[in-house]
């Protein structure tokens, strides 16, 4: 009998069996069946390693960004877009925590306002020597140094606010921009707010608008009159008119004739 006839079973298995291991198989089928990486934050792109010298400059210029973009192909347009979203996403909650800071400054330094005046105020008969009246009167200054470190950030605020309020003002009336001079001259010569000296101005011209309208109407009804279309009986002693077939063509007449 043969030598490879006299091998055991298992000795047989073993030679058939390939190189790799049982565990470097289940290895290399973990490898092969792991899903790609379907997600990219902007944090992900911010912490891979990328080669090429496009990524050794910060800045690039000259790149026609429209003509790059329409070039891409179909996935590399969804991952900018998922960038995008990324992007939207948080720069929307950094406005929303923003807004969020914003209200609670309000919120603190106006609510503050009234109830630190109110631990400033001491009676006229307080007692120092008086455990309350002593710990009345450490409350009292405390608040009163509060209130005066509080100060600087209520005026900054009430700049803010006032600066947010003009813009909103003139991006709704944005003829403002024709009337600054008399703006600026309101203001200076009788300390009116920037709204009040724009309705000022703009009340100024539509009633110089109206007067202008009433005087080219009564105008108009004289002219008319003059040119006959108010019956009269009687020999006319004026220059005979010519025949109109309209007031309004008797006005415009009336206009050449100087006499509007």
């Amino acid at each position: 009998m043969s030598e490879e006839a006299t091998q055991k079973p298992s000795e047989a298995l073993d030679k058939a069996t390939p190189t790799n291991t049982l565990d470097e198989r289940h290895s290399v089928s973990e490898t092969q069946q792991k899903p790609a990486e379907t997600q990219l934050s902007l944090d992900d792109l911010l912490d891979k390693h990328l080669a090429g010298p496009e990524f050794e400059t910060a800045n690039h210029k000259g790149v026609d960004y429209n003509s790059v973009l329409e070039g891409l192909p179909s996935d590399a347009k969804k991952l900018i877009q998922n960038l995008r979203s990324d992007y939207q996403r948080k720069t929307k909650g950094l406005s929303d925590q923003r807004k969020e800071l914003e209200l609670r400054e309000h919120s603190l330094l106006t609510d503050s306002g009234d109830r630190l005046r109110k631990a400033m105020e001491l009676p006229d008969d307080i007692d120092l020597y008086n455990p309350d009246g002593l710990k009345k009167y450490i409350e009292a200054k405390a608040a009163e140094q509060l209130n005066s470190l509080l100060e600087p950030a209520r005026k900054k605020l009430a700049h803010d606010t006032r600066l947010e309020q003009v813009r909103r003002f003139q991006a709704e009336h944005p003829d403002i921009e024709n009337y600054k001079d008399e703006i600026g001259t309101l203001i200076k010569e009788k300390s009116m707010s920037i709204e009040d000296a724009y309705f000022n101005i703009k009340g100024h011209e539509y009633k110089s608008a109206l007067e202008k309208k009433n005087t080219e109407i009564d105008s108009y009804r004289k002219a008319a009159k003059e040119a006959g279309f108010k019956v009269s009986v009687g020999t006319p002693t004026s220059k005979a008119k010519p025949k109109f077939n309209s007031a309004y063509e008797a006005y415009e007449w009336m206009k050449t004739q100087g006499k509007t």
